[in-house]
């Protein structure tokens, strides 16, 4: 395991005298010579770790004065922890992230952020992970958590189940980011802010038909999130609108990386494949390469995300776009509101997305033909409306 970087040291142990009570609000704290000293470290290096904990809400530089506690996490009601276990390893994270911190710092709130990853990956350590930052989030009485549940596990219903529930008894609201926690057709009891993922799945599949496709297949890697689900029974209502037969072969879950996997793509005569998202996409199609597949030539690609990874594939990646900023936008607004009533009935809420055609499926760049269409589109409340935004403010999935 990498040790934590001098930068990082320090933003953590200054945040550890604010968060203790050691330093409580309008205390001047150790100087920037004191912080050199202690970690033996530059002061470029102290200056940007302060410029951070200033840029977080924590603490207020003054010229000529020093640092200074900006206020007591006790009393503050507006203190948010960001739990996201895989924010190293899912690109979408990082743009959501970012842009749910300066939506909280626009709006006063504190975000507590740390860095989850510490340069490892795999289930047991995003449990792990997760688990460790409940426990803090909890022990640190925040008001809110944005919670990107686990993924990849085998036990990630009952590992996020019991993150959820734990936060919740501790009286901390819950905004689940991305995904939901349960499996259809069951739906949780927290807010959920995402995309609708049953027409990403169906925008997939119709776009593959209309550029030729007529034996599609939806391949995903084990043990995907459970908001895959919906983005299949979208992909199979596409079949069914376009009267497509559906056979129970197309749907893959496995290893992408496996030539079992291509071989069976080849056996089935599937010429679209549309991929649960822009990383099983890319991994797919480096494997039908160095199976001899031409991309679009032979098989068609579509994948979910549009992250940095799906226009610079050796092959650039067809794929549905995620307004990142919205939805960073979408949950700060939508945790402001929880944390004011949290007696109101779970929504999902669902930002817009657009079909962004590449190389992969022959086509020029364009958005979908179908514009705004949605299977479910209901009026979010006044604070909660934003262009693209569509809420489901019952048990049901959009």
């Amino acid at each position: 395991m990498s040790e934590k970087t001098k930068h990082r040291q320090i933003v953590d142990f200054v945040m550890d005298l604010i968060l203790s009570g050691q330093y409580t609000a309008g205390e001047r704290l150790p100087s920037d010579n004191r912080l050199v000293d202690r970690f033996e470290t530059s002061r470029p290096t102290v200056a940007k770790a302060m410029r951070q904990l200033e840029d977080e809400g924590y603490i207020e530089r003054r010229v000529g004065s020093g640092s200074f506690v900006k206020f007591n996490p006790r009393s503050k009601p507006s203190l948010i922890g960001l739990l996201t276990p895989e924010v190293g390893d899912a690109e979408i994270f990082g743009p959501l992230c970012n842009e749910i911190a300066i939506q909280c710092q626009k709006k006063g709130l504190s975000l507590l952020w740390s860095d989850s990853t510490i340069h490892q990956t795999g289930s047991d350590h995003h449990e792990r992970v997760a688990r460790e930052l409940c426990n803090r989030f909890i022990a640190q009485e925040v008001s809110g958590v944005f919670f990107a549940p686990v993924e990849f596990s085998s036990r990630m219903i009952e590992v996020n189940r019991e993150i959820a529930h734990r936060l919740d008894e501790a009286g901390i609201s819950v905004v689940l980011l991305d995904r939901d926690l349960e499996r259809l057709p069951q739906r949780s009891r927290f807010d959920w802010v995402g995309i609708d993922n049953f027409r990403a799945g169906f925008l997939q599949a119709d776009h593959l038909i209309e550029n030729g496709c007529r034996k599609l297949a939806y391949v995903t890697r084990s043990s995907s999130a459970p908001t895959i689900d919906l983005r299949i029974a979208g992909f199979k209502s596409a079949l069914e609108r376009h009267q497509f037969p559906i056979d129970t072969n197309q749907i893959i879950r496995g290893d992408v990386k496996s030539p079992e996997l291509v071989a069976r793509l080849e056996t089935e005569n599937i010429d679209g494949v549309a991929c649960s998202n822009d990383t099983t996409a890319n991994f797919l199609l480096n494997s039908l390469r160095n199976a001899g597949f031409e991309i679009p030539q032979k098989i068609r690609l579509v994948g979910v995300d549009d992250v940095k990874i799906a226009e610079t594939a050796l092959v650039p990646l067809t794929t549905i776009h995620q307004p990142f900023r919205l939805m960073g936008k979408v949950a700060v607004d939508t945790m402001i509101s929880r944390i004011e009533n949290r007696t109101m009935v779970p929504r999902s809420i669902f930002v817009d997305i657009d079909l962004v055609v590449r190389n992969s499926c022959g086509g020029v760049s364009t958005q979908s033909p179908l514009g705004n269409v949605s299977p479910k589109n209901l009026q979010a409340d006044p604070p909660l409306r934003s262009p693209g935004v569509s809420i489901d403010s019952d048990d049901n999935l959009i």
